[in-house]
Formats: structure tokens, C-alpha cells, sequence
């Protein structure tokens, strides 16, 4: 009769043990019982892949995302829900603000959504390569022209381009001026899905692997110049501009520029006329008219204002006079057509106008 009673206890106990377990999912980053800065912060200067890398056979990461007993009966893969998106909402959940869609929304008042790449809530898992591999085909959105996130992000971080400053805070330590500076591949894979090629770096090449025929010399007349491997710059692809190498003005109101990356800055979405040694013969990245909108050459032409450079004292937008305000680029804007500003004002930062 003891053994009876003294049974179910023990179950417990083993149960409740294997519940706990996931707990130390990270524990191959230090330290073993990591805090949310460890998996989302910037304190070592780069972003941790948290749940997305870094696998080990002796750890539990693999179950922050898939779940042997308790999955959903209408998923796959074992994963928390029946589409890639509601996977990834799972912990990307952006109605309260803290994710990349629904952040502007959540504000207070509202701020309109101008532009937003559409996302489809209906396709089941997988929907492309779920193993993080090169995938090619169609979106896979089952509506025509709308993608799914494994589209353009690898869940698994393999294949992805190499690693980028960018502008997003991404938890509190990260807000109060971004001392920290966030390099991260954002799981962004070298051939999203349509692409016909890899691409190692996050540049105009990148987004043309969707947007077919839109860099110039690529069969449309009416395009733009952009930097891109189809329309090289005279030194060549060693010399070409991308996201984490282009020119920009090396400080607040000055003309003179130097080479580095976009991200955590305003002073590459200006170029100077005339144009500096650095410029000559460079047009410019998709991402220097379609970034997180912006106050930029709105001062001085083709300068950073004192009063423009950037700032984010804090996240999601809660503070207007940010400049970047919101960080959800290419998610979602509240320009049109994602551009960093709108009209003449986004012309004039790089062209003098008439006389």
C-alpha cells in the first residue's frame, strides 16, 4: 500500500523534471542560466541567434520551437501552429508593439501602415524550404504575390547573408542612444525564395532577388541607377556599395563623406553635390531610398542637420521625436512604397535642384 501511494509522487517528479528541462535551452551561450540580454541584446556587441542557431546535441534549443507531445493537431513539423506565420507569431508577436508587424498599429493614436509586404495567413508549414536550404519557385503564399516569412528568413540560420549593422533596438538595453551596436545576419537567406542566385551580402542584389528588373541595365528602361552586379561601378564588383559598405557624410553638416555601414546612422541617405571621391562613379543601394522612414537633407541640401542625425531613445516607436521613429523595415512603413521620405524631399537629398 506504501509503494502505491509513493508511486505517483515519483511520476511527478519526473514529469515535472522534464517540463523544467527547456528551461536551459541556451545554455551553450554563458552564462548556463542565461537572462533575455543573452538571446536578444547587444551587451557583446553582436545579436545572438537565440532560438535560431547554434544547435548542440548536448542542449534543448530545438524545443523552444518544436514540440514533441503537445503540438497542434492541425501542424506540422511539430510546431506550435498550422502556418508559418502563426509559428513564427508564436514569439514575433507584434500587437503589442514588440514585433515587426503590428507595431505601428499598436500605437497611440494609431499610425497609418502606408506599405506593408504582404504576408500570407493561410499557407501551411513548410511552405519552401523549412531547412533553411536555397529555395526557388514561387512565393509561397498560396495568394498570387504575397510571401510567407521562411520566404526571405532562414528559421534554422543556414545559408544566410553575411552579418549587417542595422537600426533596430531590440530590447531596453539596446534603447537610450544605441551604444550597442547590433550585427546580425537577421536570418535573411542568401536566395530568398524566386531568386535565381545566391547573394552573400545585403545590398540591392538582395532585394532583387524578388524584385526582378528593377536594378538598372536589367532589361527596364525607367528604373533608377542602383549598385548592384548588374550595373557594376567602374572599379568593379570589389568595389561596389552595399549595405554594410557604402558612402555617406562623415558627420553633421559637413559635405565630406567616408565608407562604412547604413545602419545605426542618418548620414547615408544624403550624397553631396557635387559629388565627393567616394561617390564618383557609385549610384546608389536600394536600401538609400527604402529604409525605416526618416528626417534627412531637409536643412542644409545633401547634409545631416544637427537636428537630423540619428536618434532612438526608445523602442517601438513610444517616443515621435525619434528619428528613425520605427525600425520595421522591410515589414512594414508608415510611407508609401517604403521610402525613407516622400516627393521632392527624398529627391533633394542627393540632386541640387534647378536653378
Amino acid at each position: 500500500m506504501f509503494l502505491k501511494r509513493c508511486m505517483p509522487i515519483a511520476l511527478i517528479a519526473i514529469v515535472m523534471v522534464a517540463i523544467v528541462s527547456p528551461a536551459h535551452a541556451y545554455d551553450e551561450i554563458p552564462p548556463v542560466n542565461p537572462d533575455c540580454i543573452d538571446c536578444h541584446g547587444t551587451a557583446a556587441g553582436t545579436e545572438p541567434a537565440g532560438p535560431h542557431g547554434g544547435y548542440l546535441t548536448t542542449t534543448n534549443k530545438c524545443v523552444t520551437c518544436h514540440t514533441v507531445h503537445r503540438a497542434p493537431a492541425g501542424g506540422t513539423i511539430l510546431l506550435p501552429a498550422a502556418t508559418i506565420k502563426g509559428t513564427c507569431d508564436f514569439c514575433h508577436d507584434g500587437t503589442g508593439g514588440k514585433g515587426v508587424y503590428g507595431v505601428l498599429a499598436a500605437k497611440i493614436p494609431a499610425v497609418t501602415v502606408a506599405a506593408a509586404h504582404r504576408i500570407d495567413t493561410t499557407n501551411v508549414v513548410p511552405g519552401g524550404s523549412s531547412g533553411g536550404g536555397s529555395a526557388t519557385g514561387d512565393f509561397s503564399g498560396i495568394t498570387t504575390d504575397y510571401l510567407t516569412c521562411s520566404d526571405c528568413h532562414s528559421p534554422h540560420g543556414a545559408n544566410v547573408v553575411a552579418a549587417f549593422t542595422g537600426d533596430r533596438a531590440r530590447s531596453t538595453d539596446d534603447a537610450g542612444g544605441l551604444g550597442n551596436v547590433v550585427v546580425s545576419s537577421r536570418l535573411l537567406r542568401k536566395r530568398p525564395v524566386t531568386a535565381t542566385g545566391d547573394v552573400t551580402v545585403y545590398g540591392s542584389d538582395w532585394c532583387a532577388g524578388c524584385h526582378k528588373g528593377r536594378l538598372s541595365g536589367s532589361g527596364m528602361a525607367s528604373n533608377h541607377p542602383v549598385e548592384s552586379s548588374v550595373n557594376l561601378p567602374p572599379g568593379g564588383a570589389a568595389s561596389m556599395h552595399y549595405y554594410q559598405y557604402v558612402a555617406k557624410v562623415t558627420t553633421a553638416d559637413v559635405s565630406t563623406t567616408t565608407k562604412g555601414t547604413l545602419g545605426k546612422s542618418n548620414y547615408g541617405y544624403v550624397m553631396p553635390d557635387p559629388r565627393t571621391a567616394d561617390q564618383t562613379g557609385h549610384d546608389p543601394i536600394c536600401q538609400q531610398c527604402h529604409e525605416d522612414a526618416r528626417s534627412v537633407g531637409n536643412v542644409h541640401p545633401q547634409q545631416v542637420d544637427s537636428t537630423e542625425v540619428f536618434t532612438l531613445t526608445a523602442l517601438d516607436g513610444a517616443v515621435t521625436g525619434d528619428n528613425p521613429r520605427f525600425q520595421t523595415f522591410p515589414h512594414e512603413s508608415p510611407n508609401t512604397f517604403f521610402l525613407v521620405e516622400l516627393n521632392d524631399s527624398l529627391c533633394l537629398n542627393c540632386h541640387a535642384p534647378p536653378p
